[in-house]
């Protein structure tokens, strides 16, 4: 839940684009640290999720956890290494290198690797087991159509930015994030609303004198 919620915040905070003249806003740096954290968040509480449900999620629900699990972690390090602290580095000297779609650092195929089998695993990871969620019937369904709903939006964006380019970046991202963010924290409510059930139904325990 915290990782959602820190999530739409990174979105919301994020400056209006991705290149080198972004990175001297002053929230660059923390926006980025937050969705950092919020991408090591977000992993930690896919076990929970995965095994309130594990029987019934199948292999469906398992390949979707390990995409995503891969995705978030690997995400939390890009987010840290490249956008805390190498593109701010590269663009105090006066370098474009990490600029959107044709900066020399991102023509690198090392760098596409990377960053694409992160988003990549993100983008497939997700839906399914948010599909995976709905089979499930264990939990509300409305986090998992939240999330599946960020799909068609990550796709739309990513178009946008980096094969034709768009002045409502900031805008566009900060609506994925947002849902995304929603739909991630509605999955945390649910599992922590539903512990506090059991708990309160639980039956109190008298203990006997010995």
């Amino acid at each position: 839940m915290l990782g959602g919620i820190l999530l739409a915040v990174h979105s919301f905070t994020h400056p209006g684009g991705e290149t080198a003249r972004y990175t001297f806003d002053p929230l660059w740096v923390p926006s980025h640290v937050i969705g950092a954290v919020a991408y090591l968040l977000i992993p930690l509480g896919l076990i929970g999720l995965c095994a309130r449900q594990s029987e019934k999620m199948g292999l469906l629900g398992l390949l979707g956890f390990v995409l995503t699990f891969v995705g978030g972690t690997l995400s939390a390090g890009e987010s840290l290494f490249l956008s805390v602290a190498l593109v701010p580095f590269l663009a105090a000297r006066g370098l474009d290198w990490a600029d959107p779609p044709s900066g020399a650092f991102i023509v690198l195929p090392a760098y596409q690797i990377a960053v694409g089998v992160s988003g990549a695993a993100l983008l497939v990871g997700l839906p399914l087991l948010a599909v995976a969620t709905l089979r499930a019937h264990v939990l509300p369904a409305v986090g998992a159509w939240l999330i599946i709903l960020t799909v068609p939006l990550a796709v739309v964006v990513i178009a946008l930015v980096f094969f034709i380019g768009t002045s409502q970046q900031g805008l566009l991202q900060a609506a994925v994030g947002a849902v995304l963010g929603l739909g991630l924290a509605a999955w945390g409510w649910a599992l922590w609303s539903e512990k506090g059930a059991a708990v309160a139904a639980a039956p109190a325990v008298v203990e006997r004198p010995t």
